[in-house]
């Protein structure tokens, strides 16, 4: 696993400092994820490609329609995913995608110091989240394997203390790729209670198909 450039801080750290200029951050290496420490930076993408395999088994899922399974992992747990199809054909994708799964949980518990996280696997077929929001999270990891990715904000310095934010946030948006690692920081994040990434969940077209993806929210109690 990666070591990273800087020990592991909870999100409910003291002396976190707030933010002055509110933005977002690609990062292109696995140990730049760090750079969502920084207190400026709302949402930090690790821009990454799906495996291969993982997105065969999830083309192969069409007939099994809208999907959801809601776990609680601690540290060393695997993911289980005992409602998705296994045939014979679709085991190596499965295992893949497991094992990806297991690696972003991995990512999160090393990277906030937490025992556990929830995690939420859903193939959907309609935007989950339509508006402009903010979470009520301290940090939530987003991946995206099949169909289009989170928006957010290119401009996060919105004033978010003014009612309509779905209203005022017409500004250029980015969207994440497939296989993209989205840490989106949320209102609960300490010294961020005034911030928190402004983001939604994608529209899908009728005739694009399904979204599949995954979420995962550090948990200080198991």
């Amino acid at each position: 696993m990666t070591t990273w450039s800087r020990n592991p801080v909870p999100t409910e750290a003291p002396n976190e400092a707030s933010p002055d200029m509110p933005t977002w951050r690609a990062v292109s290496e696995l140990a730049d994820l760090v750079e969502i420490f920084d207190p400026d930076v709302q949402v930090c993408v690790w821009q990454r490609a799906v495996d291969a395999s993982i997105a065969a088994y999830l083309s192969g899922l069409e007939r099994a329609g809208t999907l959801q399974a809601i776990e609680t992992l601690s540290a060393e747990d695997p993911p289980r995913l005992a409602r998705l199809p296994a045939g014979p054909d679709s085991v190596p994708g499965l295992a893949a995608l497991i094992d990806d799964l297991a690696f972003l949980r991995e990512i999160t518990c090393e990277l906030l110091g937490c025992p556990a996280v929830g995690l939420r696997f859903a193939r959907v077929d309609h935007a989950m989240c339509p508006g402009w929001h903010i979470d009520r999270v301290g940090l939530r990891l987003i991946c995206t394997y099949e169909g289009p990715g989170t928006q957010w904000l290119a401009d996060q310095g919105l004033d978010r203390s003014k009612p309509g934010l779905t209203r005022m946030a017409d500004g250029v948006h980015i969207r994440a790729g497939a296989g993209d690692v989205v840490l989106l920081k949320g209102a609960l994040w300490q010294g961020n209670e005034r911030f928190g990434a402004v983001h939604r969940s994608p529209e899908i077209p009728p005739d694009a198909g399904a979204r599949t993806l995954v979420t995962l929210d550090p948990l200080w109690q198991a």
